[in-house]
């Protein structure tokens, strides 16, 4: 009795079956960050631009020339932060409250992609109203060289130099230095 439970205990291990890929079969296959292409959208200024921009603002005004993005200086969204300069394309400006405040940011009109770039001090903010668009921005900074640092309501992501934070529910790129 005892030589059929040994036989049968050896022979219920050595009966293993493989199911599926291995685990050196899933990474295998798994598409590196490095690979992310994107082509920039023609309507918005780019992540690349956007960065050149921050890095010396005084060439701003031709970037956003070249995209037909127009200018409202001293943009204050109520009770919410202060701008140096709010740049708009396809938008309209928010209901003024009062000198300057106004209530909200600008607006999306039907007419082609909507976006605006608010600049204020050691910050640039943009901004785009449909989530096609928005993506396209996040995977230009991937493409960029820059890899996620923290995940939350706002996707953080760094090169070293520069943060770059993604937020998805208001679709907004906000770029800094570390």
């Amino acid at each position: 009795m005892i030589a059929v439970a040994v036989a049968l205990l050896f022979g219920a291990c050595g009966t293993t079956q493989k199911t599926g890929q291995t685990a050196t079969d899933k990474t295998a296959t798994a598409p590196a960050a490095d690979t992310i292409r994107v082509t920039p959208l023609a309507e918005v200024l780019s992540i690349k631009e956007l960065m050149g921009v921050f890095a010396d603002e005084s060439n701003a005004d031709a970037a956003m020339a070249k995209y037909g993005y127009k200018v409202k200086k001293g943009y204050e969204v109520f009770r919410v932060d202060k701008y140096d300069k709010m740049y708009y394309k396809n938008c309209r400006l928010a209901k003024i409250i009062t000198d300057g405040k106004y209530d909200d940011y600008p607006r999306a009109l039907k007419a082609g992609i909507s976006s605006w770039v608010a600049v204020k001090g050691e910050s640039m903010m943009l901004g785009v109203f449909n989530n096609a668009a928005y993506e396209n921005l996040v995977s230009q900074v991937k493409m960029n060289g820059f890899h996620l640092d923290m995940a939350g309501n706002e996707d953080i992501y760094t090169d070293g130099k520069y943060y770059i934070a993604c937020n998805k529910n208001n679709r907004t790129i906000r770029i800094q230095k570390v």
